[in-house]
């Protein structure tokens, strides 16, 4: 039996999806590789889709699965998409894009992708079905839904708990509150050249993670777009998707915390200072690796919130504010955070208006009873980051396929 096998072992059935982490130590000297950035990959591999051109996607390190998802619904949208080691290639599709799917488009975990899979599939006059698993079908998804229903479109929700759409949808006006999250915005932009109308767009509330719209429209900017972004109203017109011939997308920079708690937790080095190469989560990532106390302001990066306590619980304590709208991510993220650091003993918490709390100089306690990690992949990766000093049961582990699929594999060969 080798070390990895001795210290992590399946508890049955296997279906129960838990595992058993036990206290250990990890090496430095071996630079932590993150996966391709989902963000990227899916606005990239979402407007190729739709153009007569072809682009190669060149990435470095593993695709998560909502990265995976993607590609499959939009295979079944009609686009021609091949996955070979570190490159996405999209090729101009024979066929038309989107057409009818043949049967229901599953779309996992992946919020983003689900919401940009409901505007592209309202571009058509027939109904397909948009579904996920059990936590997607969980989340809410008015904002979305309510614009194309406003722009002329058929949606509702079907037995299985998905989504039932079909379009044409028809030029007008929308409403959209940002202070939710600014995905619904990115996916009538990503889709535009699709749905083929002009709508207009009024925005009410304090734009949040607005850093990944800005993405959104640049990615689209260098697609042939000419749509500008302002944070009241904006004019959204289609546009013919032109493509450059290849681009590298950036790595996962916002699962860098996770790498910095386990350097902290340890006393290593796994190079998590160079493994923020994208501007979305830079300045956050920067604080944290800066600070190990203080106010952090998570308004545009609210992915952090999970990690980011855990650092500032084992640090000198501080104060996270502007995390409102991650009750709305994979899980109740607000809860969770506050609920896995109490099952290693260590004390955050919640505020209303978005605020936790996190005393410092805490250090975490082996849990007593089973870590559950509500199909959230970065509470999951998390709460294995501090298993691996204390030791702890973990369930629904296998929720880091989202964005990390051999996070467990890598943190076992670093340690001994």
């Amino acid at each position: 039996m080798t070390g990895s096998e001795a210290r992590v072992q399946p508890i049955p059935p296997p279906e129960m999806n838990v595992i058993e982490i036990s206290p250990c130590r990890l090496s430095s000297g071996r630079q932590w590789v993150l996966p391709a950035s989902k963000s990227h990959l899916i606005r990239w591999i979402a407007l190729a889709s739709q153009s007569r051109g072809a682009i190669r996607i060149k990435h470095v390190g593993e695709l998560g699965e909502d990265s995976i998802n993607m590609i499959r619904g939009l295979r079944s949208l009609g686009a021609e998409i091949q996955i070979s080691d570190g490159m996405v290639d999209v090729s101009a599709t024979s066929r038309t894009f989107p057409r009818i799917p043949g049967k229901r488009i599953d779309m996992g975990n992946s919020g983003t992708g689900f919401r940009f899979m409901l505007a592209l599939a309202s571009s058509m006059g027939s109904v397909s079905e948009i579904t996920g698993d059990i936590s997607l079908r969980s989340r809410p998804f008015e904002v979305i839904t309510g614009a194309l229903a406003e722009l002329g479109c058929s949606v509702s929700k079907g037995v299985r708990g998905g989504f039932m759409v079909s379009g044409p949808a028809v030029p007008g006006k929308v409403v959209l509150d940002l202070s939710k999250g600014s995905q619904p915005l990115s996916a009538l932009l990503v889709a535009a050249p699709s749905m083929g109308v002009d709508i207009e767009v009024k925005i009410h509330g304090n734009i949040v993670s607005q850093r990944y719209l800005k993405l959104t429209y640049g990615i689209c900017k260098s697609t042939g777009s000419g749509n500008e972004f302002s944070d009241q109203n904006v004019r959204i017109v289609p546009w013919d998707v032109t493509l450059p011939e290849e681009v590298t997308v950036p790595s996962e920079s916002s699962l860098t915390p996770v790498i910095m708690l386990l350097e902290r937790l340890h006393g290593v080095d796994l190079g998590s200072g160079n493994l923020v190469d994208s501007d979305l989560v830079a300045p956050e990532v920067n604080w944290l690796r800066s600070n190990d106390s203080g106010r952090l302001d998570l308004t545009a990066a609210s992915d952090l919130v999970t990690p980011a306590a855990a650092l500032l619980a084992i640090g000198g304590g501080g104060k996270i504010v502007g995390v409102g709208h991650a009750q709305r991510k994979e899980s109740k993220r607000m809860a969770t955070t506050e609920k896995l650091l109490s099952d290693f003993g260590l004390k955050a918490h919640v505020r209303p208006g978005g605020v936790i709390e996190v005393p410092g100089n805490q250090s975490p306690d082996r849990p007593e009873e089973d870590v559950r990690t509500y199909s959230d992949h970065r509470v999951a990766m998390t709460a294995m980051a501090l298993a691996s000093l204390v030791g702890a049961t973990i369930e629904g582990e296998s929720c880091i396929g989202a964005t990390h699929p051999s996070f467990h594999q890598m943190l076992m060969a670093i340690s001994s």
